[in-house]
């Protein structure tokens, strides 16, 4: 009689084993009890972009909610200081994995604690389910007035074009207005078509009709260099579909129905392509052109006034840049013995100053009178070139971006 009780209980245990493998093919989940856990996380600098990675048994296509919390905050404060969707995808062992991308600007260096919750179909929170520590170095940048910047009286916020991104790639979307700081910015990232794609669970052959997403939020504006604020948010494309989207920012009490006829604005395309998997052809990317430097986006059509052209680099505060605006059909032709950006026929240059931004990003800006300028196409070009005060030799550094420009009359 032992035997034949221990024979059911054989057979009980391997149907519940056959059950519990049923549902791991079936849901990608691995456990009746939800578990998380999050990956150390490396210290960053404050103001970088930080992907938070980490595995979980939960299913694929669900998400979960991170929060990142001061530590040094007082009791009964909100010590909250940031929010990020994580997205699960299915992994390749016996777990799933997610991530989820923070923009760091708005936070200061500090100890800082990441709480992953899970979060129901409604996007309630269900339970904590794991926490960790992270570091952001760095100090909190001072940033004083350009000497000469132009006040730009009319209210702008402008894009810098975030270009194509693969498929599950995360990315910082940044821009520049002169709003005052704090100010409360609504961006969203919309789908410009209808397209859907259609999925089929391998295992269940169950059909999913995936469309594109909207993402939105609301984010405050940050300190910049002269009268040229900045701001960013992080975008993570893992639940989008391969297609266009128009990014766009305004402030944010403007109503949804009024954006664009209301109020400052900026847009700008972003392309999500296809990710390609097991590319055996590495490309090389161009280090030198618009890497470690950048320029802020700005009207293609300018007119015979002041302006103020700002910009990113990954070169340490007080390097000098050249700044040099000339035609783009003409040879240089600057008077260097002409101090300050005055404007000619041909063109004009000037040394600027990069001053400490926010985590690895620091900030350039220079100021241009293209009063005198005649109407033409014009090339703005920012570099590490440098020009030998005795002999007025050009001696060319390694890194350089440069942007084209109409003038009109």
């Amino acid at each position: 009689m032992k035997k034949k009780y221990l024979t059911y209980a054989g057979i009980v245990s391997a149907i519940i084993l056959v059950v519990m493998f049923a549902l791991i093919l079936l849901t990608g989940s691995f456990s009746v009890f939800s578990s998380v856990t999050i990956d150390p996380i490396p210290d960053h600098a404050a103001g970088d972009l930080m992907v938070i990675t980490g595995t979980t048994n939960i299913m694929a296509g669900r998400t979960l909610e991170l929060d990142v919390v001061n530590l040094s905050s007082a009791p009964g404060t909100n010590s909250r200081v940031g929010e990020t969707d994580a997205f699960i995808v299915r992994g390749g062992g016996l777990s799933n994995t997610w991530s989820g991308a923070l923009d760091t600007s708005a936070i200061p260096p500090g100890e800082y604690q990441v709480n992953a919750y899970s979060v129901n179909d409604t996007g309630s929170r269900i339970a904590l389910l794991a926490t960790s520590q992270l570091t952001l170095t760095g100090t909190t940048p001072t940033l004083t007035e350009s000497p000469g910047t132009v006040v730009n009286q009319t209210p702008f916020i402008t894009v810098n074009p975030p270009g194509t991104i693969s498929l599950g790639e995360k990315l910082l979307v940044t821009g520049t207005t002169n709003l005052p700081e704090n100010t409360e910015l609504l961006y969203l990232v919309i789908q410009q078509s209808n397209a859907s794609v259609l999925t089929v669970n391998p295992n269940t052959q169950e059909q999913d009709l995936k469309g594109g997403v909207t993402r939105s939020g609301v984010i405050p504006v940050l300190p910049g260099i002269g009268d040229i604020n900045r701001w960013s948010f992080a975008v993570d494309s893992t639940e989008f579909i391969p297609d266009q989207y128009q990014v766009i920012v305004t402030l944010e009490n403007i109503s949804v129905e009024n954006i664009g006829k209301e109020g400052p604005f900026g847009t700008a395309p972003l392309v999500v392509e296809e990710a390609i998997l097991n590319n055996s052809t590495t490309s090389i990317p161009e280090s030198s052109l618009c890497q470690a430097i950048t320029i802020d986006s700005f009207p293609a059509q300018l007119t015979n006034r002041s302006y103020t052209i700002t910009g990113t680099t990954s070169l340490p505060a007080g390097t000098d840049l050249l700044f040099e605006v000339f035609p783009t059909e003409f040879d240089v032709n600057v008077n260097m013995g002409t101090p300050g950006m005055s404007g000619s026929s041909v063109g004009a240059s000037d040394d600027v100053e990069v001053v400490r931004g926010a985590g690895n990003t620091n900030l350039w800006s220079a100021d241009v009178d293209l009063s005198k300028f005649p109407p033409n196409e014009y090339l703005i070009n920012i570099s590490n070139d440098r020009i030998d005060n005795r002999t007025y030799a050009r001696i060319y550094g390694d890194i350089y971006c440069s942007e084209r420009f109409t003038l009109s009359g």
